[in-house]
């Protein structure tokens, strides 16, 4: 692996690119509540007016929608953001939480498909495109969710959403890529976390890129049937040879 000082210039230019890029407003202007275009990627959608009504305003805006699932259709991410010099920037916190929350995202297969303003108080509701996401993730996950805390609220109220989401991840790493981030980042001078300065955040932050790593390495650009194939290939190996179920199993994966 190239070491730690090359590229990682173009990368974190890329990175921060990729976040800037996928950031939204939170508000508009009170001369903006008429119908507006806005342009997210390549695509075009409308900021639908929210009507005013009393029975509108009882039901609330949906944030994601679903098109009919194709199997054959993979999820492909740019290598690019998924070099182990960018796990490396992840783990060293170089890249923000909303960077790896997006990346994550979109190897889940999230993909955003406009913004909902709300004419009353001018906030914008990010919408998603979930037509791809993985099909057990997607049951539990409707909408992408903070894999870190961005808030750095540690309450049990407010980051048990956060601790769950997290965890879900990790037990969908089967058990051969556990140490993955260790592996791939050992030529780059990384070795793991030690417990002193040990926080939440740097917990969350490796483990979603010890995620990211077996996503590169399994997942990227594999059609779904192609998976689910494997995944049932798996389980009836697993069940031939009376393996224990420990977490990262086939029952447990992300597909």
């Amino acid at each position: 692996f190239p070491t730690p000082s090359k590229g990682m210039a173009s990368i974190h230019s890329m990175m921060h690119s990729a976040t800037m890029s996928s950031s939204s407003p939170s508000r508009l202007s009170p001369s903006r509540r008429t119908r507006a275009l806005v342009v997210v990627g390549q695509r075009k959608t409308h900021i639908r007016r929210a009507s005013t009504s009393k029975a509108a305003a009882a039901t609330p805006t949906p944030t994601s929608t679903a098109a009919t699932f194709d199997p054959s259709k993979p999820i492909v991410v740019d290598d690019a953001l998924l070099t182990n010099e960018a796990m490396l920037a992840i783990v060293n916190q170089e890249v923000s939480d909303a960077h790896v929350n997006e990346l994550a995202w979109s190897c889940l297969g999230y993909a955003r498909n406009g913004y909902d303003l709300d004419t009353d108080d001018l906030t914008v509701k990010e919408m998603w495109d979930t037509a791809q996401v993985f099909p057990n993730w997607l049951k539990r996950f409707p909408e992408p969710p903070d894999f870190l805390g961005v808030k750095r609220d540690y309450r049990p109220e407010i980051d048990a959403p956060v601790k769950a989401a997290c965890s879900a991840l990790v037990r969908s790493i089967p058990a051969e890529h556990k140490q993955g981030l260790k592996q791939q980042l050992k030529e780059l001078g990384w070795t793991g976390f030690t417990l002193d300065g040990l926080t939440p955040n740097k917990t969350r932050r490796a483990q979603v890129a010890n995620w990211l790593i077996f996503f590169r390495e399994e997942l990227n650009g594999v059609p779904l049937e192609e998976l689910i194939r494997r995944k049932q290939q798996r389980a009836e190996e697993e069940e031939k040879e009376q393996v224990e179920r420990p977490t990262g199993t086939a029952k447990q994966g992300v597909v």
